[in-house]
C-alpha cells in the first residue's frame, strides 16, 4: 500500500490507449501503475510489488501468458492476484491462461461494473492470503528429503522416528507409525526372528560399523516390500547404546527382476530382443542369440569377456558416463535410446533398458532403425500440418485482437461520453456511434466464433432439458420482446430430455433473435418441439416479411444476405451459418420453411433424443 493507502494496479497493455481507457475506470478507487511491454511490466512487479495486475494477453516480446508464469513463479511475487484481460476468450485460451496461473478473466471490451467488481473482489481474496503467508512455517527436516527410508528404534524396538519417504513406501500416517513395535506393525511373522537376529547383531556392533540385510517389510495395505537395510547402533555422550538408526532402500523391483531373470534363461534365449547380463565392470558374462545377431556378430562367444564400449562410438560412451550411468547408479535402472555400432562399423538406432543386479545389470536391446524412419515422416508431416494450423490460428487471433482493440476503445469512450453528455445533437451523434461500434463488435466476435466451431470435429455432449435451455434463452431476451411488445407463446410442457453440448443454446438465441428483429411489432413468436421418432424438432415460427423461395437454400451459408430485405435488420450474415455448424455437430438438421398459417417463417433444427 502507498501512503495514500490506496491498493495498487498495474496495467499492462502495449496499447496506450487501453492502458488510458482501463485508467479512467478505477483512478478514482485506485493508485495506478502501467507498462506498455511485458518486460516493464516485470521489472514493475518486482521493484513495486503491485497489489493486483490487470495483464493483456497479446503483447510483442513478452506476451501476457509467460509474464503471468514468471509472476506466479517467483516466490516474491506468486500471490498477487493477475487478471487476463483479452480479445481471445475461446476455451483453449482460458485453458493457456489456467496453466500460466491467472486468477481470473475479463474479455475486451472490458465492462466497467465488471472490472471494478472483479479488481474488488481479488484484492479482498490476496489480503486473506497475505495473512495466512505470515504465519506459514517455512521450515523443512533434513530427513523428509532424503530419498531412503529412516527409522529409529529404541532398545524395545519401538519406532521412536520416521521420515516422509518411509512413510511414502509404507502408505502410512505419521501417527499410525510411531510408538508402535517394528516387528509387530511392519515385519512378516515369518521373518521377525531373522529380522530380530540383525538388529541384535547392530547393537553388538560398535558405533562406527554399519550392519547390512535385506527383509520383506509390510505396507499398510499388506503388501510386501523387499528393503535393504542398512543398521548402526546410537549412543548417548557417555557411549551407552540407545537405539539404532536404520536406513533402507526399496529394492523390490530389483529383487523381481533378479528372480525373474532366474526363472527365465531359456526365455531368453528364444527372445527377439537383444539380452545380456554384464559384470559390474560393463565386461559381457551372457549373450543370448538376438543380441549378437543385432550387433552383426554371428556367434554370442564373439562377445563374451568383451567390455560394453566395444558396440558403441566416443559420442555414446561420453552419454554413458556423464548421463546414463549416474542416473542408473541412483536409480537401479535405466531406459532410453541408443546409437549402436555393428560388427562392421555401421551405426544403428536402439531401444535398451539395463536393469541393476546384485553383481551386475542385466540390459534388453531391440532394433529400433525402421520405426525412427517412420517417426522421422511422421514428425516432419506433424510438424508442417502444425505450422499450418498455427499459421491460421495466429492469423484468426491477430486478426480479431487488432479489430477488437480499436473497436473496444471507441465503445468504451463512447459510453463515457453519453453518461456526461447532455446535449440533444451530440448525443444522437454518440448514440450513431456506439450502436455501429456495439455492431462492429458483434461482426468481429461472430467472425471469430464461427472461425473456431470449423476448427472443431466434435464436442462432448450429457442428457439434458430442452425446455430449460430454451426458456434459458428466452429470459435473456426478454428486453427485446418487450421493446417491441412482442407475444412469445412457448408450447413447452412435458421435459424433452436430448443429447446436448451448451453450445447449442446459440441456435436457439439465433432463431429466435431474428424472430424478434425482422418480426412486425406487436406480433406473436411461437416456439414448439415435436416428436421426430429418435429425434426432437425444435421450430420458431414468426409473422415477418417471410423469406423468398430462391434465398431459402443460402440463408444458412457463410456470408449469404437475403436478397430481398425490406425491412431486415443488417447484420455479419455468419448468425445462421454459425447456428447450422452447432446443428452439424450434435448430428442433427437445420431448415427454414413458410409459416402455414400466413405471413412469416418457421425456422427449425433436429437433435437426438436423450
Amino acid at each position: 500500500m502507498t501512503l495514500s493507502d490506496k491498493p495498487r494496479v498495474l496495467i499492462v497493455d502495449d496499447e496506450p490507449m487501453n492502458v488510458e481507457l482501463l485508467q479512467a475506470y478505477l483512478q478514482t478507487d485506485y493508485e495506478i501503475l502501467s507498462a506498455l511491454d511485458g518486460q516493464e511490466a516485470l521489472g514493475i512487479v518486482y521493484a513495486e510489488n503491485p497489489d493486483i495486475v490487470l495483464l493483456d494477453v497479446m503483447m510483442p516480446g513478452l506476451n501476457g501468458y509467460q509474464v503471468c508464469d514468471q509472476i506466479k513463479s517467483s516466490e516474491k511475487t506468486r500471490f498477487i492476484p493477475v487478471v487476463l484481460v483479452t480479445a481471445l476468450s475461446g476455451r483453449e485460451d482460458r485453458l493457456k491462461g489456467m496453466e500460466a496461473g491467472a486468477d481470473d478473466f475479463l474479455t475486451k471490451p472490458v465492462d466497467r461494473l465488471e472490472l471494478k467488481m472483479r479488481v474488488k473482489s481479488l484484492l479482498r481474496i490476496k489480503d486473506l492470503q497475505d495473512n495466512m503467508i505470515k504465519e506459514r512455517d517455512q521450515a523443512q527436516n533434513y530427513l523428509d528429503v532424503v530419498a531412503v527410508m529412516m527409522l529409529v528404534l529404541d532398545e524395545d524396538n519401538t519406532i521412536k522416528l520416521i521420515n516422509k519417504r518411509g512413510l511414502e513406501i509404507l502408505g502410512y500416517e505419521e501417527e499410525e507409525v510411531l510408538g508402535k513395535n517394528l516387528f509387530e506393525h511392519l515385519i512378516p511373522d515369518e521373518c521377525c526372528s531373522e529380522m530380530e537376529a540383525h538388529l541384535l547383531d547392530t547393537l553388538d556392533h560398535d558405533g562406527d560399523e554399519i550392519n547390512y540385510y535385506e527383509s520383506p517389510i509390510l505396507t499398510k495395505q499388506k503388501e510386501q516390500r523387499i528393503v535393504s537395510w542398512y543398521s548402526k547402533p546410537i549412543t548417548d555422550d557417555n557411549g551407552r547404546v540407545t537405539g539404532i538408526l536404520c536406513s533402507g532402500q526399496d529394492i523390490t523391483k530389483r529383487k523381481k527382476a533378479e528372480e525373474k531373470l532366474k526363472e527365465q534363461t531359456g526365455a531368453m534365449e528364444a527372445s527377439v530382443d537383444g539380452m545380456c547380463i554384464m559384470d559390474r565392470n560393463g565386461v559381457y558374462t551372457y549373450v543370448n542369440h538376438a543380441h549378437a545377431s543385432i550387433f552383426g556378430y554371428d556367434d554370442p562367444a564373439e562377445l563374451i569377456g568383451k567390455s560394453w564400449e566395444l558396440l558403441y562410438d566416443e559420442h555414446e560412451k561420453e552419454r554413458f558416463i556423464d548421463e546414463i550411468l549416474p542416473e542408473f547408479y541412483s536409480k537401479g535402472e535405466w531406459k532410453g535410446e541408443l546409437l549402436g555400432r555393428k560388427k562392421d562399423g555401421n551405426s544403428f538406432f536402439q531401444e535398451v533398458s539395463i536393469t541393476a543386479l546384485d553383481h551386475g545389470m542385466v540390459s534388453v536391446v531391440r532394433d529400433v532403425s525402421e520405426r525412427k524412419e517412420v517417426e522421422a515422416k511422421l514428425n516432419q508431416y506433424a510438424s508442417e500440418l502444425k505450422s499450418s494450423n498455427e499459421l491460421k490460428d495466429l492469423f484468426t487471433d491477430i486478426l480479431s485482437h487488432d479489430l477488437l482493440n480499436p473497436a473496444g476503445i471507441i465503445k468504451g469512450f463512447t459510453d463515457m461520453l453519453l453518461h456526461d453528455e447532455s446535449d440533444e445533437s451530440k448525443l444522437h451523434k454518440l448514440h450513431l456511434i456506439d450502436n455501429n461500434a456495439s455492431r462492429l463488435i458483434e461482426m468481429i466476435e461472430s467472425a471469430a466464433k464461427f472461425a473456431r466451431l470449423e476448427d472443431i470435429d466434435k464436442l462432448e455432449f450429457k442428457p439434458m432439458d430442452l425446455n430449460g435451455i430454451i426458456r434459458n434463452v428466452v429470459e435473456e431476451l426478454q428486453p427485446q420482446l418487450m421493446a417491441k411488445d412482442i407475444l412469445l407463446d412457448m408450447r413447452l410442457d412435458d421435459p424433452h430430455p436430448a443429447v446436448l453440448n451448451p453450445l447449442v443454446d446459440g441456435v436457439f438465441v439465433n432463431f429466435i433473435s431474428n424472430a424478434i428483429k425482422y418480426g412486425p411489432s406487436n406480433s406473436a413468436v411461437s416456439i414448439d418441439i415435436m416428436d421426430a421418432g429418435d429425434e426432437w424438432k425444435v421450430s420458431v415460427t414468426d409473422s415477418g416479411e417471410g423469406i423468398p423461395e430462391k434465398d431459402k437454400e443460402l440463408i444458412f451459408d457463410r456470408f449469404s444476405r437475403l436478397t430481398e430485405k425490406k425491412k431486415a435488420v443488417k447484420g455479419s450474415g455468419l448468425g445462421l451459418a454459425i447456428a447450422k455448424r452447432i446443428v452439424e455437430l450434435h448430428g442433427g438438421r437445420i431448415g427454414v420453411e413458410d409459416n402455414p398459417a400466413g405471413k412469416g417463417s418457421v425456422f427449425w433444427a433436429t437433435v437426438k433424443k436423450a
